[in-house]
């Protein structure tokens, strides 16, 4: 996967919190979902930008479908999917010390994420 994919990966789920945040009945849910749209903003954009400062910035970013809210076993689905993802991927782009931090602060984040959403 490029570097590329890789954000774009982390741009949709982004974009994918938002859907739900405004869908879900859930108060704890709606919250969880609120706070790691705001979270995953700024780790991206740090990523983002840092990776860009070395090698360049990323071109052709790629931009998923998104799901309409059907259950919070749903959800959890996706960012448990989300998080394997990025430690399978994590692998095919940059290995400098800095980049893989900033990819643990993400994955820090979605295991988060999903405690909390595991919350009534």
């Amino acid at each position: 996967m490029q570097f590329v994919e890789f954000i774009s990966q982390l741009l949709d789920s982004k974009e994918q919190a938002i859907v739900w945040h405004n869908q879900t009945m859930s108060y704890a849910e709606h919250k969880a979902l609120d706070k790691y749209q705001d979270e995953i903003a700024e780790l991206y954009d740090g990523l983002v930008e840092s990776v860009s400062g070395i090698y360049g910035r990323p071109k052709n970013y790629s931009v998923g479908t998104l799901q309409n809210y059907t259950s919070n076993e749903a959800v959890q689905a996706y960012f448990k999917e989300l998080y394997t993802l990025i430690q399978k991927e994590r692998k095919t782009i940059y290995q400098d010390t800095w980049v893989q931090n900033q990819i643990d602060e993400i994955a820090q984040l979605i295991a988060k994420t999903l405690y909390l959403l595991t919350l009534k």
